[in-house]
């Protein structure tokens, strides 16, 4: 029977997806953009004309803003499904973890998993024959 080390100060839970403080997606963004640029050029004084450098700059900016909201939305979805294989890996093995409903430190073998908020919890069957829920964030030690 071999044992891994004890994993401690790592969390392993999937962010929502959302950046604080962001209330507008780059969509939203990039319509507000057009419509002022459009009421920029439309009321622009024909002496002095918009730099269109920096027009391309701020459009540009929107661009990638989006394609890093899109980037962030894949790597959650990859997140979550890593979690869901990782806890699936788990049944048959012994692990060591907090018990989601008591707080208590428990130990057993994982015999099946289930999710709870969309994401997996295992369920630890101990040496008792009680069975316990298990955030996979919480789990110490695995062993075989």
């Amino acid at each position: 029977m071999s044992t891994t080390p004890s994993v401690t100060g790592y969390t392993n839970t999937p962010s929502s997806g959302q950046v604080s403080g962001a209330t507008q997606t780059a969509a939203q963004l990039n319509t507000e953009f057009l419509t002022l640029l459009m009421a920029q050029l439309q009321n622009q004084d024909p002496t002095n004309p918009v730099d269109d450098t920096q027009m391309l700059s701020q459009q540009a900016q929107i661009s990638s803003l989006q394609q890093m909201q899109s980037l962030n939305s894949n790597f959650v979805a990859m997140m979550a499904m890593q979690n869901v294989a990782q806890a699936t890996n788990m049944i048959g093995h012994t692990v060591t973890g907090t018990d989601a409903n008591s707080g208590a430190t428990v130990s057993g073998q994982v015999t099946g998993i289930s999710f709870s908020s969309g994401t997996p919890v295992l369920n630890v069957t101990t040496a008792s024959g009680s069975v316990s829920t298990v955030d996979l964030s919480t789990v110490t030690q695995v062993t075989m």
